[in-house]
């Protein structure tokens, strides 16, 4: 066998030192991982902030244009409609009204999504039943239109499967969305016996055409002490189900794009939590934007009873340290 023969046998691996070279990377990268996945945890985190950022935004610059903040929701009904919905003795609904837009089309303006805003008919002609265009007489450009800014990171894209609605929305689904505006304490956002004995105490509520909402001097908490939009609890392998995850434009059916929170209505535990309330994919932490504009992360441990004043706009009730 000659020099060079050997030299080039010693420049080769063996099985085993093979072996215990994919080991050590392999162990690496079991190291590495859960730093990775805190990182991306963590941008995932910052960008659901941003997006409650510029929807807190979005809510400003609709009551400096309109003096109150967006409906939970449009109603389309005779004059006394609304009248009826609020007196808590009338078995609303009825099936005398139709239900229009929720909050999320109303703040497209103000999110850079003014083409897809055009997409919606909110004429309203109170001579004519229905009186306005329901949902499900929009067009399906409209009502499948997916907003970037709606959905967090850490649960899902606009394009995670499925990207519209498969059911809740009747014969027309639409796009959907990880956000819920604030109903208070209730779970509605109307007073009806069957539903509720209290007035809708939270700053979002069912409201009549040309968008009308509560104003910010009906939050007498404090805007700085009232949640106004937060992450909404969608169960695991849920997505796009009713009557949690239907069409966030569906006022016809609010479950899906609000959601009340306090002693009844607790943030959700986990992502296989089965209940109706706010909740998120975050380690830990359910993230709102704020009646002032600021955005935060509560624990998903608050107390109930905290959770409840910050979610009534107008108890009354000092709210102890929670932070």
């Amino acid at each position: 066998m000659t020099s060079t023969e050997l030299s080039r046998r010693r420049h080769g691996f063996t099985l085993i030192e093979l072996l215990v070279v994919i080991a050590i990377i392999a162990l690496l990268i079991a190291l590495l991982m859960p730093a990775v996945q805190k990182v991306r945890e963590a941008a995932d985190r910052t960008q659901c902030a941003n997006n409650l950022k510029q929807i807190g935004l979005a809510c400003h610059s609709y009551v400096d244009a309109r003096g109150c903040l967006p409906p939970s929701r449009t109603m389309y009904g005779l004059a006394d409609e609304l009248a009826e919905f609020f007196n808590g003795i009338d078995n609303e609904p009825d099936g005398d009204e139709a239900f229009g837009p929720t909050w999320a089309v109303y703040l497209l303006p103000y999110l850079e999504q003014a083409p897809l805003y055009k997409l919606w008919d909110l004429s309203f002609n109170p001579n004519t039943p229905p009186w306005g265009v329901p949902y499900f007489l929009q067009s399906p450009q409209a009502v499948q239109g997916r907003v970037p800014v709606y959905f967090c990171p850490s649960r899902r894209s606009p394009d995670t499967p499925p990207t519209l609605s498969l059911s809740g929305d009747g014969p027309l689904p639409g796009a959907l969305g990880d956000y819920a505006c604030n109903v208070g304490t209730t779970g509605a956002d109307f007073w009806n016996f069957a539903v509720s004995f209290e007035f809708p105490n939270g700053p979002f509520r069912v409201g009549v055409p040309p968008g009308l909402g509560v104003r910010l001097n009906e939050i007498k908490d404090g805007t700085s002490n009232t949640l106004m939009i937060g992450e909404k609890h969608v169960q695991d392998g849920q997505f796009g189900q009713g009557n949690n995850d239907c069409c966030i434009y569906d006022g016809s059916n609010f479950l899906c794009s609000s959601r009340s929170a306090g002693i009844n209505y607790p943030l959700a535990q986990s992502i296989n939590d089965p209940a109706w309330k706010f909740g998120s994919y975050h380690t830990a932490v359910c993230q709102f934007v704020f009646a002032d504009g600021h955005v935060q992360g509560l624990s998903i441990g608050i107390d109930p009873q905290i959770l409840e004043l910050l979610a009534n706009m107008k108890d009354g009730q000092p709210i102890p340290p929670y932070e």
